[in-house]
């Protein structure tokens, strides 16, 4: 190998890193602003924002009407908010899936009514997923009245204790 090809795969090493870092996204964590995402409503009206629910307590839970997981999760989370519906919370399932067909019977079937509904349709990339940085579905996150990740990846029962200690008189 010549000097001139060393130093050219050198070269071509840097930009494939330096490309890779500056594509990286940083690491979210618990206190950070969380991402705002604009979904697609399946409630009516054009799409669903997290700016729109500043002053309340947002829950940001991404799905899947397909994964098993989600599903069985959906068994037990109408009866974990259901005594939070007058307190000062949004509960937003943003469904990963394009197909919005699949989306409504599943809704019905597991009586999720108590939501907002909204779909990531941006051509299957799930925009949102990624930027929660969600490992996989279900995800539920939670950001505070001023916008403000204070969970991330809760499971139901995590889901249940917050609720819980955030609004103890409901």
């Amino acid at each position: 190998m010549t000097p001139l090809s060393r130093i050219t795969n050198f070269v071509l090493i840097l930009l494939s890193l330096a490309s890779i870092a500056a594509t990286s996204s940083t690491i979210l964590f618990v206190g950070d602003k969380a991402p705002d995402f604009t979904v697609a409503s399946l409630n009516g009206g054009d799409s669903i924002s997290l700016h729109n629910y500043k002053g309340k307590v947002v829950i940001v839970h991404l799905w899947s009407p397909t994964c098993p997981h989600c599903r069985e999760a959906n068994k037990f989370i109408p009866g974990i908010v259901a005594p939070y519906k007058n307190s000062n919370l949004a509960y937003i399932m943003i469904a990963i899936d394009v197909d919005t067909s699949t989306l409504r019977p599943v809704i019905k079937e597991d009586k999720l009514n108590f939501a907002i509904h909204g779909y990531d349709p941006h051509d299957g990339a799930a925009k949102t997923m990624l930027d929660y940085e969600a490992p996989g579905t279900p995800s539920i996150n939670i950001v505070d009245e001023k916008g403000n990740l204070i969970g991330r990846n809760l499971t139901y029962n995590e889901l249940k204790k917050f609720l819980k200690k955030r609004f103890p008189k409901s």
